[in-house]
């Protein structure tokens, strides 16, 4: 539910802004609103999560989310949708760290690969529904309305999530804020973080053109709508049905080799989308590509479950979340302004080239661990 309300927001959220009377920039700044807001505060919040502890969180964070989704419903002009966008972003920051070092506490240590499995394939089936109702739902009984029904639903599921057990207790240690920064560098910066920070934000970024450019390609193709969509969905069907074979494979063979396999197929997907626009070039692409994404969700959350103590969590996985989204507010931008500078296929490379030197950077660090 943390990510399903935002999920379902996406594909309606500009027009509905346009129908209160937004301007295209202040449309744009609406869209923008949520990732600006929402970066900053998985860094901020995840750290409230390792002193306060998880379930609290996980319930302020859900209760935000349909705070939101109550202002969106009830919202008469776009100055008002725009702070219900900036107490989204805040509600994102709570619930995302939290429910993942909830779900780290809650997985032994040789089975991490399993249990982020299991974690990512929730957001999977949050992205596959969240698009394909807020699209068609909203069609039948309105955005106010859809966005009302989706406020309650997480109200509800805010007290719900109280009866969870408590499974981990937060230090009473008190620290400066000087010791406040010097552990968020150390748990940031440390080593074994390079290479599932730098494999999920690669990821992200190829999402970010899929999302922003490769959608306006198939479009220009006379590809429908409604096609473009199947399209995406065969992207996420197979990232779901490969998260928890790769959970498996990475808790066995190690997860930076799994990694490194994502990233290969990451590339590759892009390598079969800059053939052709042609079917079934784009489903054959999609299909890669998310098998490429179910590699990598894993075994990069594993290893961040892995390489930190339960007291390091929140920061770990709030910087793991504030990547998700910049990958995307990155890769975006970039490649549409790669694609109206030259052309579709040097945009498409970007997402060959980035993929293949993070990998390169992997194949270091695999290296450099043999050796030590």
């Amino acid at each position: 539910m943390v990510n399903f309300d935002s999920n379902a927001a996406i594909p309606i959220i500009a027009t509905y802004a346009g129908k209160l009377g937004a301007s295209i920039i202040l449309t744009g700044l609406i869209v923008g609103i949520y990732s600006m807001v929402h970066i900053p505060s998985n860094i901020v919040f995840g750290r409230l999560v390792d002193k306060l502890g998880r379930k609290w969180l996980i319930s302020i964070g859900v209760f935000l989310d349909g705070l939101s989704m109550l202002l969106y419903a009830l919202a008469q002009d776009p100055i008002f949708l725009l702070f219900g966008r900036i107490i989204h972003g805040i509600g994102g920051g709570f619930g995302g760290p939290a429910t993942m070092s909830y779900i780290a506490d809650a997985t032994s240590q040789k089975r991490s690969g399993r249990g982020m499995a299991l974690y990512g394939m929730s957001i999977g089936f949050s992205n596959l529904i969240g698009f394909l109702l807020g699209g068609l739902v909203a069609q039948i009984i309105g955005e106010s309305n859809f966005f009302f029904i989706i406020a309650i639903v997480l109200f509800v599921m805010s007290f719900i999530s109280l009866l969870l057990p408590s499974i981990y207790q937060p230090s009473k240690e008190k620290i400066n804020l000087r010791e406040e920064v010097k552990l968020f560098r150390k748990v940031v910066f440390r080593k074994s973080m390079i290479s599932p920070y730098f494999s999920i934000l690669a990821m992200m970024f190829n999402m970010g053109i899929v999302t922003a450019t490769y959608t306006v390609m198939l479009e220009s193709a006379t590809y429908t709508v409604g096609q473009i969509g199947m399209i995406l969905s065969i992207m996420v069907i197979f990232s779901i049905l490969i998260h928890y074979p790769a959970g498996i494979l990475g808790d066995k063979i190690g997860y930076i080799k799994v990694m490194l396999i994502g990233l290969f197929l990451i590339a590759l997907s892009f390598g079969v989308f800059i053939i052709s626009l042609e079917a079934p070039l784009p489903m054959i692409g999609m299909a890669l590509l998310g098998v490429g994404h179910g590699l990598i969700f894993p075994s990069s959350a594993g290893m961040i479950k892995e390489k930190n103590k339960d007291s390091e969590s929140g920061i770990a996985t709030g910087t793991f979340y504030a990547l998700i989204v910049a990958g995307v507010a990155i890769g975006a931008p970039v490649s549409g302004v790669v694609y109206e500078i030259y052309n579709a296929q040097f945009t498409l490379a970007l997402g060959i080239i980035i993929p293949l030197i993070i990998a390169i950077v992997l194949v270091v660090l695999l290296k450099n661990l043999k050796n030590d």
